[in-house]
């Protein structure tokens, strides 16, 4: 016999209700299966509690003078006269109220092993979804580690205006000290006659250093990436200077845009 044929007997060995053959099979089940056992224990709770779920049911006067008979018949003295069988309408009532009763429990089992096959697969759901909690976590973990050895970014704004030479000019340097590249943006600037150009100048104890040439839209607008080989924050000084076309080694024209770093 299959083994899920083997499980399908275990309300009725619960109840009591198998042949010795049958009940033969599902002990040797039992013993082979222990995992089994618990969910034969649990229909055997709910078998033990039947009696207690069972509404009482007043019977009829008619059942009630046929069983008064009957038990005066039981309390007479035995003879060797042969005992009448049951009246047909008195079996027929036994055989209702065991068909009931054995009825009952089997739905009665039946549906304790279905909450007990529902809770089973809730408790898988519950240790998937605590194995995937474990695993978000341990992520999450790796990275605030990961975040904890990545060196802090410092980085400042430093405000550029404008000379008297053209003071409506006016930006920021976005910069981290420690870098040798920062971004400026500049606004303000005036629109410049062919040939020229604006070159920006990095100052240190030096002297100035070229950090590129600003190409100005119409709106008087440029935004550069400022590049050194010194680290930004070695300069003191940051310029804009007018230039020929292509910039030139040193500052020679109006210095239009000069601020602290």
């Amino acid at each position: 016999m299959e083994r899920r044929e083997i499980e399908e007997l275990l309300p009725f060995y619960a109840l009591d209700a198998l042949t010795d053959e049958d009940r033969e099979l599902v002990e040797a089940y039992l013993r082979a299966h222990p995992e089994a056992r618990q969910n034969l224990d649990e229909m055997a709770k709910a078998v033990s509690a039947l009696p207690y779920g069972t509404v009482p049911i007043e019977p009829s006067v008619r059942t009630k003078e046929a069983l008064m008979a009957r038990v005066a018949v039981d309390q007479k003295p035995r003879t060797s006269k042969p005992e009448q069988a049951p009246r047909p309408r008195e079996m027929s009532w036994v055989n209702i109220f065991q068909a009931f009763g054995l009825g009952a429990a089997t739905v009665a089992i039946v549906w304790a092993v279905v909450l007990n096959i529902q809770l089973s697969q809730m408790k898988s759901q519950v240790a998937l979804l605590n194995e995937a909690l474990v695993a978000q976590s341990n992520a999450l973990n790796e990275i605030n580690a990961k975040l904890a050895q990545t060196p802090a970014v410092e980085t400042i704004t430093i405000s550029l205006k404008g000379t008297d030479v053209q003071p409506q000019a006016q930006g920021q340097l976005i910069a981290d000290p420690n870098k040798n590249s920062a971004v400026l943006v500049i606004d303000g600037l005036d629109q410049l006659e062919p040939g020229k150009t604006y070159q920006v100048w990095l100052i240190d104890g030096g002297g100035p250093k070229s950090a590129g040439l600003l190409r100005v839209d119409a709106n008087g607008q440029a935004v550069l990436i400022v590049t050194s080989e010194l680290t930004i924050g070695e300069f003191n000084a940051l310029g804009i200077s007018v230039e020929p076309e292509g910039g030139s080694q040193q500052p020679t024209g109006d210095i239009v845009v000069l601020s602290d770093l």
